[in-house]
């Protein structure tokens, strides 16, 4: 329900109470003013004048009632036929009865209690022209009449102490009944069958509510006008051991799109339709707290079914505490038949127009598991046969335009299949702008399960199944796009025969698949099932047709088991029995009965060709062969190759001489750099031997002065008659001193 209709509901509500209070406000003083008085016609006829008047004094309008009936000692008053008219002189509030019981003598105490009051047949009909903002409704009269006096601005210095304060009147009631209650706002209906509020001797409440109804209209971007309803068949409030509770039951909620559902004629979309809704739900609270700021509650019970999709929630449970600015989550559960998703926090950031606050949620790690078979017939057909369970884990979070998944793990309940990934959505608000992009940080599976995940959709064709077995084990990682009629894929696969990394495109609106694959070592036959053929290095383009109108019409002109399409390739290496080729251009067409293809590898005057064609994918090794030969002239193309191959050759000549000059000069300035450094260590040499001469000539010099002195000195000694001893002696003394 939107804010805006939320708004009007809250003005009907605000109308309707300020005018039921006034008429009951003045049943009451017509029984308090007639408690001595006797019940004759002619007083009754006074006192529905007096109220009468009351009311259109104080409504400043055209106030109606057909008849009062009092009872004085039972101390009780009805109005019947009371109507009130706009400033307009239309209709605005009619009422067939308003009845009320009093405890007069409470009174005393100014204690307003009603022992029991009752409304029946009450009609409404508010407006306010939408297409004016500066016109006023047609009830803003009766706000202003029952609005309250604003206080008088007194100067302060003539401020006097006021009276001691009056006790307030006190307002009770033991049960209150409404019937039959019809409110229209513009174009907005809403009706009440009957409300009763009861309470009992302990003070407990409880309020039973059934038929409560209320139709509207919306137009949405396209101009189309929906028309929506809401029906409450059964609710109840009460108090029970200190505990307040709420049960809704039946709660029924329609939209009517004028417009045949979204899936008729295409069984493969699934039935969810927002423009023809039929939910039936049942929901029961426990009222753990509430005041004007806070409220805490916990939904024990509820489920929920979309009849015409056929989306179920079996089991819906959580706590909240909210604070007008924010609500907290906890203890979260949602089941469906075969599904159950669990998170232990949520906070959610509550919108505000006016503080220009938008919508903020996130979760804490949610898990789950499920069968896809749950969201089968709502949305996707194809699922409605898949069993295999599978589970999963993730956090959460967004705005009112975003949606985004993080530690995002799904895997089926024997491991076989694993995937990791981040993503998120944009663009909620307008399909024409919606984009769903995932990183699958990787993902791990067999052939064996890949193909048993496969056998879960209705296929009535499946190609390349074998091929598929063939491959192993299966790791890929990658990302994918989903966007307006269009699905990106990306990536890089690993099987046990080799890498394939890819891309392709899902074009919705054309119905063709498109794509390039690109392998630097592939074996691919054994990838095939054709064992002549070895490793491969190549990159393809891809394009196939499933429309299904196109393909109808040439498999009735043909028949076949094959998909419709074509492939263009470049070999840059492969291998066929014992022959290695290299640049061979591959190019297969199928045109779903036989698929016919063709390599060649060019040559400058003779090609090798190799043809080959099959009808089945899961029989290549009868694909039929037949190896040929073509002799033709040079192509321009060939004498312009020819030309550059020549001047390639030319280029590396001179490349290759100069490469040998510059080998040469450098060698040459090598040899120079030895002899000079040959001669200079020539030089060093005898510069050194030079050196150690005349060191070897000084220290001979030196001795013979010595031997010359040692001489001159023992002559001397001997003339003087010394020992030779002591000239020894003496000798050695002197040359210690030296």
């Amino acid at each position: 329900m939107s804010s805006g209709m939320k708004e009007k509901l809250k003005k009907i509500a605000k109308v309707s109470l300020k005018v039921l209070g006034g008429l009951l406000v003045t049943a009451i003083v017509l029984v308090a003013g007639t408690i001595y008085t006797v019940t004759r016609p002619s007083v009754q006829v006074q006192l529905l004048q007096y109220a009468t008047e009351l009311l259109s004094e104080h409504l400043k309008t055209k106030v109606l009632m057909d008849s009062i009936s009092i009872q004085p000692w039972g101390q009780d008053v009805s109005l019947h036929g009371v109507t009130i008219y706009d400033q307009q002189q239309r209709k605005m509030f009619e009422m067939k009865r308003l009845g009320v019981e009093l405890d007069l003598w409470k009174l005393i105490n100014r204690e307003i209690y009603i022992t029991e009051a009752s409304i029946s047949g009450l009609t409404a009909r508010l407006y306010k022209p939408a297409t004016d903002s500066d016109s006023v409704a047609n009830y803003q009269f009766v706000i202003e009449a029952f609005k309250k006096p604003k206080p008088l601005q007194i100067p302060v210095d003539t401020i006097k102490l006021p009276p001691p304060p009056k006790k307030k009147l006190n307002f009770n009631a033991d049960k209150i009944t409404l019937e039959r209650i019809s409110v229209s706002y513009n174009d907005q209906e809403s009706s009440l069958g009957k409300l009763v509020y009861k309470k009992n001797w302990r003070g407990r409440q409880s309020i039973d509510i059934t038929d409560v109804i209320t139709n509207w209209n919306h137009t949405n971007k396209k101009g189309i006008t929906i028309s929506n309803r809401i029906r409450v068949a059964k609710a109840r409030y009460y108090e029970k051991d200190s505990i307040r509770h709420i049960d809704i039951d039946s709660v029924f909620y329609f939209t009517n799109n004028p417009l045949p559902r979204k899936n008729t004629g295409k069984p493969k979309r699934g039935f969810f339709d927002a423009g023809h809704l039929d939910i039936v739900a049942m929901l029961h609270f426990r009222l753990d707290h509430a005041d004007k700021d806070s409220i805490a509650a916990t939904l024990v019970e509820g489920t929920a079914c979309d009849r015409g999709s056929g989306l179920k929630v079996t089991d819906l449970r959580f706590h909240v505490v909210t604070d007008k600015k924010t609500a907290q989550l906890s203890d979260f559960t949602v089941c469906m038949p075969n599904t159950t998703l669990k998170f232990a926090k949520g906070t959610i950031q509550l919108p505000s127009k006016k503080k220009g606050i938008k919508l903020k949620y996130n979760t804490s790690l949610i898990t789950g598991r499920t069968l896809l078979t749950d969201i089968s017939k709502p949305f996707a057909p194809a699922l409605k046969k898949f069993l295999i369970p599978v589970t999963l884990q993730t956090y959460m979070s967004g705005n009112d335009e975003s949606m985004k998944f993080s530690n995002v793990k799904v895997a089926t309940a024997d491991k076989q299949l694993q995937i990791s990934a981040t993503g998120g959505i944009t663009g909620l608000k307008d399909k024409y702008k919606l984009h769903v992009h995932f990183d699958v940080h990787h993902m791990t599976t067999s052939a064996k399960k890949a193909i048993d995940i496969i056998n879960q959709f209705p296929l009535k064709r499946k190609f390349m199944m074998k091929q598929l077995d063939n491959l192993g084990s299966i790791t890929y990682h990658g990302h994918f796009d989903v966007i307006w009629k269009k699905e990106l894929f990306a990536g890089k696969l690993h099987t046990n025969h080799g890498d394939i990394n890819f891309q392709l495109q899902l074009d919705e609106k054309q119905k063709y698949l498109t794509g390039v694959a690109q392998t630097d070592s592939l074996e691919l036959g054994k990838a095939m099932d054709m064992p002549d053929i070895g490793r491969i290095v190549c990159k393809a383009n891809f394009k196939f047709d499933y429309s299904k109108q196109r393909t109808a019409q040439m498999r009735k002109l043909k028949g076949g088991k094959l998909p419709i399409g074509h492939i263009d390739a470049e070999v840059a290496e492969c291998k066929y029995k014992k022959i290695r080729m290299k640049n061979v251009v591959s190019e297969i067409n199928s045109d779903g009965a036989v698929a016919e293809g063709k390599l060649t590898m060019k040559g400058g005057r003779v090609d090798l060709i190799c043809s080959f064609s099959f009808t089945n994918t899961n029989e290549m090794k009868k694909t039929k062969i037949k190896p040929g030969i073509r002799f033709h002239k040079l192509s321009e193309e060939d004498k312009q190759a020819r030309e550059e191959r020549k001047a390639a050759k030319k280029a590396e000549k001179a490349e290759r001489k100069a490469a040998k000059a510059a080998e040469k000069a450098e060698r040459k300035a090598q040899k120079e750099a030895e002899k000079a450094e040959r001669k200079a260590l020539k030089e060093q040499e005898k510069a050194e031997r030079k050196a150690q001469k005349e060191q070897e000539k000084a220290a001979r010099k030196a001795e013979k002065e010595a031997r010359k002195a040692e001489k001159e000195a023992r002559k001397a000694a001997k003339k003087q008659g010394l020992s030779t001893e002591e000239v020894s002696a003496g000798v050695k003394s002197q040359e210690n001193k030296q």
